[in-house]
């Protein structure tokens, strides 16, 4: 039985075919990263974020990949460096693991950044979304990303929400987005 956030997100990575571009918006340490780059196996994987240790223990996980693209800087300017339509985006939002708790995604960029993913999303493209909402930022970009979500065209997109309802404690939780067919 599937008992985290993360496990849910590579049950539904794995489902996802013929993927071309990706990108994974918020590197961390690579983990997102480097499953995509084995189990989707993209033409072309970006990844994004704003830390130095990030690059560090993401390059140090996948090592050369000329199918890897590290870019340290903020996933809200996502189209500085990608033009193309991308098959498939992945966020873990919150902190770095076993970083600084107090460096953080913000709902301003996230909000940014998904909004531009969803003008690049190629017509079967997929956005997943890693939610924390137990930490107080977590908790505020939690709000402000379902508050956008929620007022999405839902003739465009579907949207849906897979949450622990049974944990306590503002459990993480994964969001699905794509082009309604």
């Amino acid at each position: 039985m599937i008992d985290h956030a993360t496990e849910i997100i590579k049950e539904l990575l794995i489902r996802e075919e013929n993927v071309n571009i990706a990108v994974d918006m918020t590197a961390g340490n690579g983990h997102d990263s480097k499953f995509i780059l084995e189990n989707n196996k993209p033409q072309k994987l970006f990844a994004f974020d704003i830390q130095e240790l990030a690059k560090e223990n993401t390059l140090a996980l996948i090592g050369e990949n000329p199918n890897f693209s590290f870019i340290l800087d903020s996933h809200a300017n996502i189209d500085k460096y990608i033009k193309e339509k991308i098959d498939l985006v992945v966020f873990n939002l919150g902190y770095l693991p076993k970083g600084d708790k107090n460096i953080t995604t913000n709902w301003q960029s996230t909000i940014i950044a998904i909004k531009k993913s969803l003008e690049l999303l190629s017509p079967r493209g997929k956005i997943f979304i890693t939610v924390y909402p137990g930490h107080p930022a977590g908790k505020v970009e939690s709000q402000k990303i379902s508050e956008f979500l929620e007022n999405l065209d839902y003739k465009k997109y579907t949207v849906l929400k897979l949450d622990f309802i049974n944990k306590i404690n503002n459990p993480p939780y994964v969001l699905a987005i794509g082009h309604k067919n």
